[in-house]
């Protein structure tokens, strides 16, 4: 393991650091560091200020004390004074370049000064990212909440060394929240969630009974997703709603991260949510239409144009006049004789010699189902063949189209009758 501290131009006064049993006298914390956490290297960050500077003239610098006491364990990195934008860049380079690929590293910000601590943790999220780092902890030596607390502080005042590696979880957490909201890929927050529960128990520090459930149902939602499975979709949604509730005490207790991010979860899966997605119904259209508007609001437009003309292969089942149509409305056979039909009717709106069904026509908006049924096929194919053709829309353009379609199921669904 490799500790990553830094070093200010400040009088640092002596205490005794105290971490889960183990504790270290000094008045510069990445001795305590060294001591207590065992590092193979520390590597301290200087600016030029902070390296020549000294308690009192007859003092030998605080880069002169750590090289006496921690001889052969510590070398130091200088970086700028961080004055501007260019400058605190460059700091970001120097400590995330001191840090190789796959090593696993402790970042110490007790003696960071002004905006470092916000670089070290950008630092932090950027290796963890880009070159597979572990982040085993980022720490801070609170001086100021030592006990007891007096002034000045004597050597055996003990001070708390406090694990703000939370805060950096909570930094992967909202990631994966934002994955979830902005692109309905629930992928990382279940990983999150499983990897959570798994490591309480394996620790023996809890026992969670539905977090890996709740991150199993999770990764179930959004492959279902992704795949076009709207049935599937709408019936996970519905059990995670469920499953939010019941685990709600177990994630305010052992993922509290998530527990911050719970409501909005909820939200987003609650209009998805239907618990009788396999019984055809004026219902399940609604959900579905809103899922297709889901995917477009997620630029999920393959996923949108899948569904939109599967739905309207349903609404004609739903609303072709025969009873044994909307109960077996999955059946290949009924499905496979609607989209003839459909067929029919757009072929007659290019102009082509072709009659739909009787019962087709007795529907009161054929021509807009018709005409609907050719844009679907132009996009689909558009689509499917990803453009491999002469005259391929662009991808702004099959977007644009795209929402057009979605308002053309709403409106279709607002016009149909009530069934009696």
């Amino acid at each position: 393991m490799k500790a990553l501290s830094f070093l200010g131009a400040s009088r640092y006064q002596t205490v005794t650091y105290v971490w889960e049993g183990s504790s270290h006298t000094t008045s510069l914390f990445p001795e305590a560091l060294a001591r207590i956490f065992s590092p193979k290297e520390v590597i301290v960050f200087v600016t030029k200020t902070a390296r020549d500077y000294r308690p009192s003239e007859a003092e030998p610098t605080y880069t002169e004390t750590l090289n006496q006491r921690l001889k052969g364990l510590i070398r130091f990195e200088d970086i700028p004074e961080g004055r501007s934008e260019a400058e605190l860049w460059e700091i970001f380079d120097r400590v995330s370049g001191a840090v190789r690929e796959g090593e696993t590293v402790i970042l110490d910000i007790t003696h960071a000064f002004r905006s470092i601590p916000m670089i070290v943790f950008a630092v932090a999220s950027y290796l963890r990212r880009t070159k597979n780092v572990n982040v085993e902890r980022i720490v801070y030596g609170a001086f100021d909440a030592r006990e007891p607390f007096r002034t000045p502080p004597q050597p055996q005042d003990r001070a708390p060394i406090f694990d703000l590696t939370p805060l950096l979880e909570l930094m992967d957490w909202t990631g994966g929240a934002e994955a979830l909201l902005k692109r309905g890929d629930a992928g990382l927050i279940a990983d999150k969630m499983i990897a959570a529960h798994q490591t309480l128990w394996r620790t023996g520090t809890g026992t969670p009974a539905r977090l890996k459930t709740l991150g199993q149902k999770l990764q179930d939602f959004s492959q279902a997703l992704h795949l076009s499975r709207p049935r599937e979709v709408m019936r996970t949604a519905h059990e995670l709603l469920s499953l939010l509730e019941e685990a709600r005490d177990e994630f305010q207790r052992w993922a509290l991260p998530f527990a911050l991010l719970a409501e909005q979860i909820r939200r987003e899966l609650e209009p998805l949510a239907f618990a009788k997605p396999d019984a055809l119904s004026r219902e399940n259209l609604e959900r579905q239409v809103g899922l297709v508007e889901y995917y477009l609001r997620k630029g999920l437009v393959v996923q949108a144009i899948t569904l939109a003309r599967e739905w309207v292969v349903s609404f004609v089942l739903l609303y072709g006049g025969k009873e044994e149509w909307r109960k077996g409305w999955l059946k290949h056979s009924n499905r496979e004789e609607a989209e003839q039909a459909l067929g029919a009717a757009a072929a007659r709106r290019r102009g082509e010699n072709a009659e739909p069904p009787e019962w087709f026509d007795r529907l009161s908006n054929k021509e807009e189902l018709g005409e609907l049924w050719n844009k679907l096929g132009n996009l689909r194919n558009d689509l499917a063949h990803c453009a491999m053709r002469e005259n391929a829309r662009s991808a702004r353009a099959i977007e644009q189209d795209a929402q057009k379609i979605s308002q053309e199921l709403r409106k279709l669904l607002d016009s149909a009758p009530d069934i009696v």
